[in-house]
């Protein structure tokens, strides 16, 4: 019962959104109660949070202004490699994710019910934005049935997918692209359209290049979506300039290059950021984006400048969804502006890159000082 009524202020906010779309003062207000409620949870239910606040110099009576929201200390990514990181009792966990990726050390991060639903909620908002004004139609998804992989992406795609749109099929199979499959289902008079590709970028470009190699071209439908996530990792040698890799997509595919989209998330948020027609990547409202030094992760870097990306995400109940990430970005677009496409609230810029080198020392810090904490049961 305890849980049901936490964090209540990011239920009223999800509930309320689209009321509240293009109030720029609301949303401020509402995502400041949400993170602060969220903090203050995480606080009293974390024990090594609380004990990393404390270190860290930093209490709940210090949280009283939205601008007060970058003292909240930040876990790095490695804390989920090394950690169980729980706000709930394990006997509550639901969906155990993992991260992908290069290295040997996966995050693994745990999720109850009242986060999963919230992280619903929060991606059908996220895939109205994208699909705004269009049918919801068919997607074909370029990744593994959700029996054949453990990995963060495909666990919650393949339980918001099929909720979300009319129909969709899954086209890796045994690991391997069932191509012709593919190409079948896209072609059927009966496939609801708007068709919808979604699947990592790596994959799209291999389809790309079959399809070119054998003289094949696809007239999709205007108002078709064509969604990248996940990034190259272990294909990054395959990685091709984004304005180059869009305009092969539409090509091939018969898109708009606007639609053409990439969506940006990683294992220990809670939320999906999708691009606009302009590229940005639009913040949900009550996700709180700040760039870091990285030199000095306590001090945010001036709006347009480069550093770390670090998340405050109020969606998280099972967790603490306050991280430091070793991504490399920065805010094209400020809280209280509007983007080029015409909606309101902060954007990422797409460039987006892996830090390293004396990037990475920020990160390498507050993890030396997150596991100076002992035990590493319940976080």
């Amino acid at each position: 019962m305890q849980q049901e009524q936490t964090n209540r202020a990011i239920d009223v906010m999800l509930e309320n959104l689209r009321n509240l779309a293009e109030n720029i003062y609301a949303l401020k207000s509402l995502k400041f109660l949400a993170i602060k409620e969220a903090f203050y949870f995480h606080y009293e239910n974390c024990q090594n949070y609380r004990n990393y606040c404390d270190i860290s110099g930093f209490s709940p009576d210090e949280l009283n202004f939205f601008e007060d929201l970058s003292k909240i200390p930040l876990l790095p990514l490695n804390v989920f490699k090394a950690y169980k990181v729980l706000s709930v009792d394990e006997s509550e966990i639901t969906m155990i994710s993992k991260s992908s990726g290069t290295s040997q050390k996966f995050s693994i991060v745990y999720r109850d019910e009242i986060t999963l639903r919230r992280l619903e909620k929060g991606l059908f908002y996220v895939l109205d934005q994208l699909v705004s004004g269009f049918n919801k139609g068919y997607v074909a998804m370029l990744i593994p049935l959700p029996d054949e992989s453990d990995t963060w992406m495909v666990q919650i795609l393949s339980r918001v997918f099929p909720k979300y749109f009319e129909d969709g099929d899954y086209f890796i199979k045994g690991g391997e692209l069932d191509f012709k499959g593919f190409l079948q289902r896209l072609m059927d008079p009966g496939t609801p359209r708007p068709r919808h590709l979604f699947g990592p970028p790596f994959v799209l470009l291999k389809i790309a290049e079959i399809m070119k190699k054998r003289g094949i071209a696809l007239q999709l439908d205007e108002d078709s979506i064509i969604s990248t996530g996940g990034g190259w990792k272990m294909y990054e040698g395959n990685k091709i300039d984004q304005k180059d890799f869009r305009q092969m997509i539409s090509n091939v595919f018969g898109v708009p290059v606007e639609n053409v989209r990439d969506a940006l998330n990683c294992t220990e948020i809670n939320t999906w950021m999708i691009d606009c027609r302009c590229f940005y990547k639009h913040i949900p409202p009550w996700l709180h984006v700040t760039i870091r030094d990285p030199e000095n992760p306590e001090k945010e870097v001036p709006h347009g400048e480069e550093g770390l990306i670090a998340y405050l995400d109020p969606l998280s109940n099972s967790y603490p969804a306050f991280v430091l990430t070793d991504d490399i970005g920065r805010l094209a677009v400020a809280e209280d502006q509007k983007c080029s496409c015409g909606m309101s609230g902060p954007c990422l810029h797409s460039e987006i890159r892996r830090a390293s080198g004396a990037e990475s020392r920020g990160c390498a810090l507050k993890l030396s000082q997150y596991s100076s904490l002992e035990g590493n049961g319940r976080a």
